[in-house]
């Protein structure tokens, strides 16, 4: 029992001798920095400027940008000033993306998939889906800018 109890004090020495030295050694100094080469901490004098093209491309009028990758939900290619915010009772985009309508108009058609039903177990409908009234939560207008990083991606789409 009295080898027990010195071997216990001497572990618990050890180990208070270990902590304290631990916790007196300088703690080493990491540089964090971000695209623009500058500590994340410094102030945000030196950030890069981004030029955005404020010319606003009339719906219709424009090419789509390829899709980023496969499936990937297609950009609005023109402007949505006076389009959102989108509600269930007010959807803009309906009126020229209607299968019906797209057709005529020479614009892309909503898909087939969004006019099933995913909480009704699939089932097909002629109106759109309750759970895609929304466009903007996947779809995103297209933004001219200059970016900080250039993109390299290419599409295996051809």
């Amino acid at each position: 029992m009295k080898k027990l109890l010195i071997s216990s004090a001497l572990v618990a020495g050890f180990l208070f001798v270990g902590c304290q030295q631990a916790s007196t050694k300088q703690a080493k100094e990491v540089k964090v920095t971000g695209i623009r080469e500058a500590n994340l901490n410094a102030d945000s004098q030196n950030l890069p400027e981004l030029k955005l093209n404020t010319t606003q491309p009339v719906p219709g009028k424009v090419k789509a940008q390829p899709a980023a990758f496969s499936d990937a939900p297609p950009m609005i290619p023109h402007s949505v000033e006076g389009m959102v915010p989108i509600t269930k009772n007010n959807n803009m985009c309906l009126n020229c993306h209607m299968p019906q309508a797209a057709k005529s108009m020479g614009v892309t058609a909503i898909p087939a998939s969004h006019f099933e039903d995913n909480f009704k177990g699939g089932k097909k409908t002629s109106k759109l889906a309750g759970s895609r009234f929304n466009c903007t939560l996947c779809h995103a207008p297209q933004a001219m800018v200059d970016p900080v990083i250039e993109n390299k991606f290419n599409s295996l789409k051809k």
